[in-house]
């Protein structure tokens, strides 16, 4: 029976790698570089030339602060290889698929273990995520790991790894506090110590960088221009009732104006990799145009809460629930709208179904054991990560849930398990 459960796991992670592989089935490399990914590329080909951290496009460009350094120093080796760096995308997703069966297992057993890889194998924006150049597949791989290393007492491995998932995707910030809690649960001052200063440490060092080369001592400028472009004219838009389009040409307006004097670049490729969105021109011009973006943020939050609060309440549940919608019909190779309709249909109908058998499974993991912390931490860094772009209004994709997933397949693993088996720890 042992090697009936070692076989099964196998299987499931052959079809995870299978599922973010078989991509690479369509010639060359156009269809993995998409909207985001032009500025990753950038990025790291002026790493390669000795630009330090900023785009290049026949030239340096100036230095990056919307970004951070993790996912192009990922490709700066894989730049005259992007389809390897695909495959080396499916093999960690497909290793976080085998590090969420084995952290299950730990917990409940070999059953629970296959479930929750299972869960992590099939899910449907994960799998995409590591079809395109952009930081997703790399972030999961690292930000699993450092929660499942808290719970499992190691706090060096978890800050380490947190704050290096913070260099990828600044998001994983939310989690520091977080990384913390198994160690003070068991009132191990030092365990949480450890944890929550070395992602500090880490995170501080880069925000000294940005506060050297912009002036302005932050992880990112990005957060604070999100709330400006979508959160803050999403609010005042349901507050007054009027077309959200209208509220941001004026948000565009006022970014504007706070630059004295518009710098141009001369060169239109570097325009082309912020596109042309005029408020991130101005960001992009200044840096330091993030602090009037997060006041002004701010203080449309505090004058309309109820409006924020039903906007991000929207946002939230969107991400819990709602199957990703596909757009391309495989990047473009399915061409006969009947197919790609049928392959939509069949598609949402079965996220439909996951999406439900991983909420009936959190739920029953809570419901059976309520007391253990375990648990609600993972749900926690679960919901910790869904909510930052549950506040951006429009600009949600359900893409943003996929790296929550590991965590509430865990749950839903041990959830699903018949009630003797789910109470194995």
């Amino acid at each position: 029976m042992k090697f009936s459960r070692r076989a099964q796991l196998a299987a499931v992670v052959v079809l995870a790698f299978i599922l973010r592989a078989m991509w690479l089935v369509r010639a060359g490399s156009d269809w993995a570089v998409g909207a985001d990914s032009h500025l990753y590329l950038a990025l790291a080909r002026g790493l390669s030339v000795g630009c330090g951290f900023a785009p290049y496009a026949e030239r340096c460009g100036a230095p990056e602060l919307m970004r951070t350094p993790g996912y192009p120093v990922f490709l700066v080796p894989l730049l005259a290889h992007l389809r390897l760096a695909i495959l080396i995308q499916a093999a960690l997703g497909t290793l976080v698929c085998f590090i969420v069966a084995r952290f299950a297992e730990r917990r409940a057993g070999p059953i629970a273990g296959i479930l929750a890889a299972m869960i992590v194998a099939v899910d449907v924006p994960t799998i995409l995520n590591s079809k395109e150049l952009i930081t997703e597949a790399l972030f999961q791989a690292v930000l699993t790991p450092a929660i499942f290393a808290a719970l499992d007492g190691n706090p060096v491995l978890a800050g380490a790894t947190l704050g290096m998932a913070a260099m990828i995707r600044p998001v994983a910030e939310v989690l520091v506090p977080l990384v913390a809690m198994p160690f003070v649960v068991k009132r191990n001052w030092r365990g949480a110590v450890a944890a929550m200063s070395v992602p500090i440490l880490i995170i501080c060092a880069w925000a000294i960088r940005n506060e050297r080369v912009g002036g302005v001592f932050t992880l990112t400028v990005e957060g604070p221009m999100n709330l400006y472009l979508y959160t803050a004219p999403a609010a005042i838009a349901r507050h007054d009732r009027v077309p959200l389009e209208t509220v941001r040409l004026s948000f565009d307006r006022d970014a504007a104006a706070r630059v004295a004097e518009r710098q141009t670049r001369g060169d239109a490729q570097f325009e082309q990799l912020y596109g042309s969105d005029p408020t991130v021109s101005a960001l992009e011009t200044d840096p330091a145009l993030s602090s009037f973006m997060l006041s002004r943020s701010v203080a449309v939050i505090l004058a309309h809460p109820i409006d924020f609060t039903i906007n991000t309440l929207d946002g939230f549940i969107k991400l819990a629930i709602e199957p990703y919608e596909l757009q391309t019909g495989w990047q473009g190779l399915i061409t006969n709208p009947r197919a790609f309709a049928a392959i939509k249909l069949v598609a949402t109908a079965f996220q439909c179904g996951m999406l439900a058998v991983i909420w009936i499974g959190v739920f029953r993991a809570l419901w059976r054991r309520p007391r253990d912390w375990e648990r609600w931490i993972l749900l926690g860094a679960a919901l910790m990560l869904i909510l930052p772009p549950a506040l951006y209004a429009n600009a949600i994709s359900m893409r943003f849930r996929s790296p929550a997933i590991p965590f509430f397949a865990v749950l839903a693993g041990i959830g699903l398990l018949p009630t003797k088996s789910s109470g194995l720890r």
